[in-house]
């Protein structure tokens, strides 16, 4: 099964998938993904070419998301432009790996803000949004990554609504309190929801075979 986990930036996606992944599913972080291509030197090139920016080539690919991040969420046109290039590589990414894991067993997991602003739902078995509020996300991002709220509101306002990618989910997951809380949930949902449908569904089809 492919589960994609969601929600906007900061509401706790990437700690129940870790979760998750403590649990046994195999799990995968859009982002990282993103941050993989950064280090590519075609990308790179790209990005140079789209931004107008020089010296990207040189750079490693923390250097890069550095340099960008503020500027993404303050800059229409370098977001746009960021995402011209990293988008189309990132469907691509996910469509074939999704080929390859259809045959396999197991759980498969997606972590990514981004999974419905690029389609990527086609591509799941089941989605699941984690909410919070955005008072409490921008104190949790601000401490992390040291982030501005200029920044925070910049990255909820290019996202698709927390409400709306919690409609359009099969489940959700609240995180209205603590993180320690927050992973007892995704505990509970993993061997509540998740193995036992995995299980179902793999007897289903050695069944059918």
């Amino acid at each position: 099964m492919l589960w994609g986990i969601t929600g906007c930036s900061g509401t706790g996606a990437s700690t129940v998938a870790a979760v998750w992944k403590m649990l046994g599913a195999d799990v995968c972080s859009l982002d990282k993904v993103g941050h993989r291509f950064l280090g590519k030197l075609s990308v790179k090139r790209a990005l140079e070419a789209e931004l107008g920016i020089t010296g990207l080539s040189g750079m490693f690919q923390k250097e890069i998301r550095n340099q960008l991040r503020d500027k993404a969420f303050a800059q229409p046109e370098i977001l746009k432009g960021i995402n011209s290039v990293l988008h189309p590589r990132l469907k691509r990414w996910v469509s074939r790996s999704g080929e390859k894991l259809k045959e396999k067993r197991g759980v498969f997991v997606l972590d990514g803000a981004l999974i419905f602003e690029l389609g990527l739902d086609r591509y799941m078995n089941y989605l699941i949004t984690v909410t919070d509020e955005l008072d409490r996300v921008m104190g949790r991002l601000r401490a992390r990554d040291g982030v501005s709220a200029e920044t925070v509101i910049g990255r909820w306002d290019s996202q698709i609504s927390i409400k709306e990618k919690s409609f359009r989910s099969h489940f959700e997951i609240s995180n209205e309190d603590t993180e320690e809380k927050l992973k007892m949930k995704a505990e509970k949902f993993y061997k509540g929801v998740i193995q036992p449908m995995e299980e179902a569904r793999w007897h289903t089809e050695q069944e059918r075979n």
